[in-house]
């Protein structure tokens, strides 16, 4: 017979689902706020095994200690940096809403990460297998492509792609305006002449059909199948796996592979990573030197096999 495990006390409950709720507001994704939930979950079981039922008993001695009892449990270096990213914005969330009268988490370094690479990155030779997958004799075929080229000159996130509306698209000025993006940050991304060709043709011989029926639709996406609603983001996300198996492709191809592709190829083209951090809206330059460090992992593959003295 299993033991119930003991209740929260109410006051956390309540600034959790406050501090839970603040994201909500700031349109924050539901994996982001189910992975904060989920951190806070840790901290608290923390808590009640130190004695502690009030914020407020939280010393910034505690938040260090809490961090290498997190690395005890053999939790990898990004687990616990990603449950220490939470424990922060919870407790900024209740120095701004005056539940704790100091924050303790300032300047308490994370753990080093390391160098970690996107695990798939497509090659020039199997991303453009993937962008000619699509049967463009077809709408939906039409759609596709629209779709894939968009995902591949914009690297937006695949949430994003979904919330597009036929507003956010200017295929005469090649540009996409990506609204509410991570944590509510609007920005403004270029749009290939490829892929506004493409766009452009889906708007005009496929989208203006489907959406005879209900004119008042705004998505830029829609559904093949009447009565031709917005297409979600899983659907969006199961036709790229598809067409990943119909090029013949071994990687696992996902919509996030678009983005780590993308931003792969135009950092290995030589463009600046100051844009390329502005391209995919990250927070942190930091972030997106990742890809400068693919580039040099993909140069030194290739001289592996290549040079005659390697």
């Amino acid at each position: 017979m299993t033991t119930a495990a003991p209740a929260m006390p109410p006051a956390l409950e309540n600034h959790r689902a406050a501090f839970l709720e603040s994201l909500k507001i700031r349109h924050c994704s539901p994996a982001t706020i189910k992975s904060r939930h989920g951190s806070l979950n840790v901290l608290f079981g923390y808590m009640a095994a130190q004695g502690m039922a009030d914020v407020r008993d939280v010393s910034r001695q505690t938040v260090k200690d809490y961090q290498l009892w997190l690395l005890a449990q053999e939790y990898t270096p990004m687990t616990v940096a990603s449950r220490m990213q939470a424990v922060r914005r919870f407790f900024e969330h209740l120095e701004k809403t005056d539940a704790i009268l100091v924050n303790p988490c300032p300047g308490i370094p994370l753990p080093r990460m390391g160098s970690r690479l996107p695990k798939t990155v497509l090659t020039a030779k199997e991303a453009r297998a993937l962008l000619d997958a699509p049967d463009t004799q077809t709408g939906h075929g039409i759609r596709d492509k629209a779709i894939l080229e968009t995902f591949y000159s914009t690297g937006v996130r695949l949430e994003e792609m979904a919330r597009l509306t036929i507003h956010d698209v200017d295929c005469q000025n090649g540009f996409v305006r990506v609204n509410k993006g991570k944590c509510a940050k609007d920005r403004m991304v270029p749009l290939g002449r490829k892929a506004s060709d493409y766009v452009r043709e889906y708007l005009q011989k496929v989208r203006s059909q489907w959406s005879k029926t209900n004119r008042d639709e705004r998505a830029l996406w829609l559904s093949s199948k009447q009565p031709y609603g917005p297409l979600k983001s899983q659907a969006i996300a199961v036709m790229v796996k598809q067409y990943g198996r119909q090029a013949g492709l071994v990687k696992h191809v996902t919509a996030h592979v678009w983005r780590h592709t993308c931003a792969t190829h135009l950092v290995a083209d030589g463009a600046n990573i100051a844009y390329v951090q502005r391209l995919l809206g990250h927070r942190s330059l930091r972030t997106t030197q990742i890809y400068t460090r693919t580039t040099i992992a993909e140069i030194k593959a290739t001289h592996a096999q290549a040079h005659p003295r390697s």
